[in-house]
């Protein structure tokens, strides 16, 4: 199958969060099924279908997922979106689309005065031919677009409900129809809950509504029996909407406040554009109270006034509309009970969780960096559970392309600590791409959440003058397409303050696309931050898809594999440093050997040369085939390979971790290499780690030969074994004393290469020098660093070789302007540190070593 097809015809069609998770879906559709062109082929998908079907009845039951996919959380909501992902491949490989309907599908100013109108005739046959046509061309309009609606729903289990008793050459019974609508409402409601809750559009002549009913108000009918009977059918519906502040509930609040112009309203045909409720919790609230269950109307609705309604696009209306209320529609069901497993919000209120394990996060952090770098359980503790926390909300767990990561540095304590989310469909690193980013002012005061982008690539490939000004014009040029994020109050420039003159810091703010300020005594609380989420992430999944590169699972023999910029050894060498002979030397034993570990002391580029290495070992700058993790203490098998993990619902679900999901991917394109990457590497527990892996990534056992079970498979899962096509660069801080030496198992199967500091080489001079820094500083800082490396060395009851300090240190990242300044900065606030923890019981000799390496500033 050609994802690139599916994902244009997704692209032309629907909204950039809807064409990910689609992807997204048809990626697991296609991995548990098999070649989806083929079974469309045989049987327009029929049997796949048919597995994807569950009721609300079979929920109730307890029955279990009669499909192939691994699901594990609310089946009749996941399987409800696979079967519409299905109707869409369908729409697809038919060359149907929305878009096609969206000519057809037109209501027009003109007819909306036509009905006004036509109120004043009295009786349908008094009609004058405009206004005739008028009603008969929006009542074929509604039959069209509700048919778009229950084919989006995905579902048979769907009816549509026209204008009651109208006919387009007769009205209503010979009247004139005050308005004409559809309604869609669930078959197994029909009778019980009077037809219940509904999707709806009414058109009349204040414009058009169109939202989610639980239950059409009393008034709305003129039979009294129905009346009746809809009365008595709201407090049993209600009851089985999802609680005020359930994760349902604000999973959708934080959507329908991301979309914005969404109404609370006691009930359908009130005047436009006003709320009733302040927000979706204070809504549900009522409708479960005495009063609302005694009112028994309500609705959620938006609408499009006269003067809008000739730009608006009613099929795209339409179909958000579904996807906004699909999960309220499928929840009620007549002769359901009520969620006992629904959190009651009231009951237990967690409203500032977010905010408690954030400022735990920030304290452990500032006692943490008192002291030497290092894994400090307390602090470890607290950013995992922030972690959790956010992969949990639902604005993150509802994308499943997201993953959650955070920092305090490496190797010395970070100045500005972050917490990232990221999109794995276009970057894995924050040192590239688009992500949003919490980041924390270096006097922790301050936490901006923000929409950035990596610097460190583009620093590296332009050069800091260069790389700084493209910064800030790709800034510019992503604030173009973050639509009306400013309307969720996010300050649409990259003005923030971090508190830190460092120069990775100001990347960061030259870097930033938008951002919101959050003082850290005043946090706003749960729901606040899952609303603010929401409206972030939105923007970011519209700029991910601009971003994206195609992906292929099967690549169409038309279409063929997508095209990479090369990567050639001449772009590895370039702002390189070490020879070109030591490169190619790096580069044979990684294809030799596969598993390779970079190690040395603080700034000796490790992490900059095995990008470089990746980027060589496959010939191209494809981001899709390199992987990048961080080990840390907390770190696990279940992280790595696979294992047990919360769902968000009070229960845990069997996840895959990165390793195991990056070798699935490699699997599938054996003709061409993939390269993971694991920073501070001996940072972990690496037996827990790999587990059976161990055996695993040994190069002569990549095959199926080899394969092993791995220890959470479950009854009836394949054997797993690493792919030949993948290489694994682990990258090793030699100056860490808090690491214990890794073990002789891993050594065994790596090839262990040593970088060392290049303050002699060319390059870094010329870098140096290109950047603004006079000859004689350039000198004085090789030449002094050299004798202070070589005093390192010779320390060898305390140090040695290993812990000789970097050029990275002195890698300007931008123009230098004052030289002495700039070098001396660094030796007080990143050399200085460094020597403490060397020499903590010799402060002379520390102080001794700055006061050589200072430049006087006379």
């Amino acid at each position: 199958m050609s994802a690139i097809g599916f994902r244009r015809w997704l692209e032309n069609n629907y909204a950039p969060n809807t064409v990910s998770t689609k992807l997204f879906e048809i990626r697991q559709l296609q991995a548990a099924y098999g070649n989806l062109d083929q079974l469309y082929e045989e049987d327009r998908l029929g049997s796949v279908i048919r597995t994807l079907q569950y009721t609300a009845q079979d929920k109730a039951a307890g029955k279990p997922n009669p499909s192939r996919l691994d699901l594990k959380s609310d089946l009749l909501r996941d399987l409800s979106n696979y079967r519409t992902t299905i109707n869409y491949f369908v729409n697809y490989r038919e060359g149907k689309g929305r878009r096609t309907s969206e000519n057809t599908a037109v209501i027009t100013s003109d007819q909306i005065k036509l009905l006004r109108e036509a109120r004043q005739r009295p009786r349908y046959d008094a009609l004058n031919p405009e206004e005739l046509a008028a009603h008969v061309s929006i009542h074929g309009t509604l039959s069209a677009l509700a048919n778009v609606a229950v084919q989006e729903l995905g579902s048979d289990d769907y009816e549509v409900r026209l204008t009651s008793g109208f006919h387009p050459q007769s009205g209503v019974r010979g009247a004139v129809p005050k308005d004409l609508w559809f309604g869609i409402y669930a078959k197994k409601n029909a009778k019980l809950f009077v037809g219940s809750p509904q999707l709806f559009m009414i058109v009349s002549e204040r414009g058009i509504e169109l939202g989610f009913s639980p239950s059409t108000h009393p008034s709305g009918f003129s039979n009294a029996e129905i009346k009746a009977a809809a009365r008595a059918a709201a407090p049993k519906i209600f009851e089985l909407l999802p609680n005020p502040d359930s994760p349902l509930s604000s999973q959708i609040s934080s959507q329908l406040v991301a979309a914005g112009c969404w109404h609370y309203r006691a009930k359908t045909r009130l005047p436009p554009n006003q709320n009733d409720f302040s927000d979706l919790h204070e809504w549900l609230a009522f409708l479960k109270s005495e009063k609302g269950k005694a009112e028994a109307g309500g609705a959620i609705s938006r609408y499009v006034t006269e003067d809008g309604v000739d730009a608006v696009n009613l099929v795209g209306e339409v179909t958000d509309m579904v996807q906004m209320f699909r999960p309220l529609m499928e929840t009620v069901r007549a002769g359901g009970a009520p969620k006992m497993n629904e959190r009651n919000f009231q009951a237990e209120s967690t409203t500032r969780e977010f905010a408690d394990r954030l400022e735990s996060l920030i304290l452990e952090f500032d006692a943490a960096r008192d002291g030497p770098f290092g894994v400090v359980k307390p602090l470890w503790g607290a950013a995992s559970n922030l972690r959790e926390w956010l992969s949990a909300c639902p604005p993150i767990q509802s994308r499943p392309y997201l993953s959650v990561g955070w920092s305090a540095g490496k190797g010395v304590w970070a100045r500005v600590p972050w917490i990232s989310i990221l999109n794995k469909n276009i970057t894995t690193s924050t040192q590239e791409g688009v992500y949003c980013v919490f980041l924390i002012s270096q006097d922790l005061r301050t936490v901006y959440l923000t929409l950035a982008q990596g610097v460190t690539q583009i620093i590296d490939q332009n050069g800091p003058t260069d790389g700084a000004r493209i910064l800030q014009e790709r800034a510019a040029d992503f604030r173009s397409k973050t639509g009306d994020l400013g309307a969720h109050g996010f300050t649409l420039e990259n003005d923030l303050d971090l508190k830190c003159d460092g120069r990775l810091a100001t990347n960061y703010e030259r870097g930033t696309v938008a951002y919101m300020k959050i003082d850290v005594d005043n946090v706003p609380d749960d729901a606040s931050i899952t609303a603010t989420l929401e409206a972030l992430l939105w923007t970011y999944d519209k700029i991910s898809e601009k971003e994206a590169l195609e992906e292929v699972f099967e690549p169409d023999e038309s279409e063929g594999p997508e095209e990479h910029e090369p990567y050639t050894l001449a772009d590895a060498m370039n702002g390189l440093f070490m020879s070109q002979a030591e490169f190619e030397r790096i580069l044979t034993i990684c294809r030799r050997k596969k598993n390779v570990i970079l190690q040395g002391a603080p700034g000796v580029g490790k992490t900059f040369v095995a990008k470089r290495l990746a980027y060589a070992l496959l010939e191209a700058r494809d981001l899709r085939r390199v992987e990048t993790v961080q080990f840390h203490q907390s770190y696990g098998y279940e992280d790595f390979v696979q294992g047990y993990r919360p769902n968000g619902s009070g229960g845990f679900e069997l996840r895959n971790g990165i390793f195991y999901e990056f070798c699935n991917r490699a699997r599938k394109d054996l003709e061409r290499p993939y390269v993971f990457l694991i920073d501070e590497i001996n940072r972990g527990n690496l037996s827990k780690i790999f587990g059976e892996l161990m055996l695993l990534i040994e190069s002569d056992k990549r095959s199926a030969e080899w394969a092993a079970s791995l220890s959470y498979a479950e009854k009836g899962q394949a054997p797993f074994f690493v792919p030949p096509n993948v290489h694994i660069i682990g990258m090793m801080n030699t100056a860490d004393r808090s690491l214990s030496l890794v073990d002789y198992a891993l050594r065994r199967r790596f090839g262990f290469l040593t970088l060392d500091p290049q303050f002699d080489s060319q390059p870094f001079a010329y870098a140096l020098s290109e950047a603004g820094v006079d000859q004689s500083i350039i000198s004085h800082i090789v030449h002094r660093m050299r004798d202070l490396n070589e005093a390192i060395s010779q320390d060898t009851r305390n140090l040695g070789r290993g812990f000789r300090i970097g050029h990275s240190f002195f890698v300007p990242t931008a123009e230098v302007n004052d030289p002495r300044g700039w070098s001396n900065l660094i030796v007080e606030t990143e050399i200085r540190p460094l020597l403490e923890e060397y020499w903590l019981d010799d402060s002379d000799k520390v102080e001794q070593a700055c006061e050589l390496l200072r430049l006087s500033t006379s």
